[in-house]
């Protein structure tokens, strides 16, 4: 019998539920660790394109300097689409990214699940929704989640030297402007080969979000509302109690 698969939180993670007649617990583990790193990563590079960039990129991205610096607050509601060469059909889910500058961010997913993962240049947290009730998971390497949490709030504030030392990005204006960023780490890469990101030609919104790995899977993101320098209201980013995304988006609906 197969094991069902779930998609579950942010870019990346799948879970494995088994039956009884099924024991792949080193895979569910393998997929939840691999999870956490590709979905830094998304965050990574998302929020680079949202930010400020220095005069070292290609020039097509002053415009969206341009756009973008004085942007406080992004809110993004997202379907993710988790492509597997092991199941015929996408693993399909949905829902919502708050980022605060200079270095607040929410990633939850609404449905089939419910997680959120909640993070900030010192800390992380992560929790799930069972039976109605949310628990706190604890996080195997909160260490390496800080450091690149620490790069994200420096990209956010317009810093993004690191990313160019470390990343390969190049930009395509066609329709759409089309970021691909390709790390130049093999440890990286054997992670994520390359992570795709579509904006609109003036810059005003992401598009669609699309993690390559080397395995030939991917994560596809694709963003349905973006609503810029909504105010949130306290607790949002509460990584003890988080505030209910339910009060969040009566808050982010009646901002002007």
């Amino acid at each position: 019998m197969r094991p069902e698969l779930i998609a579950d939180g942010a870019p990346g993670i799948a879970r494995l539920r088994l039956n009884p007649e099924v024991t792949r617990a080193g895979q569910c583990s393998a997929l939840r660790t691999r999870s956490v790193f590709n979905y830094l990563f998304t965050l990574v590079f998302l929020c680079a394109a949202l930010s400020a960039f220095s005069a070292e990129v290609p020039p097509a991205l002053s415009a969206l300097q341009q756009k973008m610096a004085s942007v406080k607050t992004v809110y993004l509601e997202f379907t993710q689409e988790r492509v597997l060469k092991l199941f015929s059909d996408p693993l399909k889910s949905e829902g919502v990214m708050l980022v605060e500058r200079p270095d607040k961010i929410r990633w939850e997913t609404t449905a089939p699940y419910q997680t959120i993962l909640l993070g900030d240049h010192n800390s992380v947290a992560q929790f799930e929704a069972t039976d109605g009730q949310w628990e706190k998971l604890k996080l195997g390497f909160p260490q390496m989640l800080q450091r690149v949490m620490q790069q994200m709030s420096a990209m956010n504030q317009g810093n993004v030297k690191a990313m160019l030392n470390d990343y390969t990005v190049s930009v395509a204006t066609n329709t759409d402007i089309v970021l691909t960023c390709v790390p130049k780490d093999e440890t990286v890469r054997g992670l994520m080969s390359s992570l795709e990101i579509k904006l609109a030609p003036d810059f005003s919104v992401t598009r669609e979000v699309v993690m390559n790995e080397p395995n030939g899977d991917l994560t596809r993101l694709t963003f349905t509302r973006t609503k810029y320098d909504a105010t949130f209201p306290a607790d949002t980013f509460n990584q003890t109690r988080p505030l209910a995304i339910a009060d969040v988006k009566t808050a982010v609906n009646h901002a002007p």
